[in-house]
């Protein structure tokens, strides 16, 4: 069996990590979860080849549809991106970062790569392995434990 003093510290490593991403994000003028939903509008396209809706982007982030829609909104008066027809799910736009919206997410996305690259170059290959897979695990442990309430 697990004693709590077993899970605390971890818990709060996971919390400081929580609070550096916040961190990083108030430099830029945005929430924590501002700049979820904004690695999601930009990088889910690149590496899945499709664009992401708001509902897609609630599940994921584990965001109220109030939040999200409240962020898009925001983010398309500003010009930043613009919602177009879903073929799939007329019910559901499909959100594309503008040209001004890709500079804009560059400006925060590409020096928070180059930080994550710069901290995860201080493990070696196996450490890094080992980190995702647990972490991986545990993620995944912690999301069905919270399922089941």
């Amino acid at each position: 069996m697990i004693n709590e003093s077993q899970v605390k510290p971890y818990v709060r490593i996971m919390d400081q990590q929580a609070s550096l991403y916040e961190y990083f994000a108030r430099q830029y003028g945005l929430q924590n979860k501002s700049l979820q939903l904004l690695l999601w509008v930009a990088n889910y396209p690149q590496s899945h080849g499709s664009y992401v809706t708001q509902k897609f982007l609630a599940e994921r982030t584990y965001s109220s549809k109030q939040v999200v829609n409240a962020t898009i909104k925001n983010w398309r008066d500003k010009g930043y991106v613009e919602l177009l027809e879903n073929p799939a799910d007329k019910r559901h736009k499909l959100i594309r970062l503008t040209e001004t919206g890709q500079v804009y997410a560059d400006k925060i996305i590409q020096p928070l790569n180059q930080i994550e690259q710069a901290a995860i170059g201080v493990l070696s290959s196996e450490e890094q392995e080992t980190l995702l897979g647990l972490t991986s695990k545990y993620n995944q442990a912690l999301k069905e434990e919270m399922e089941k309430l």
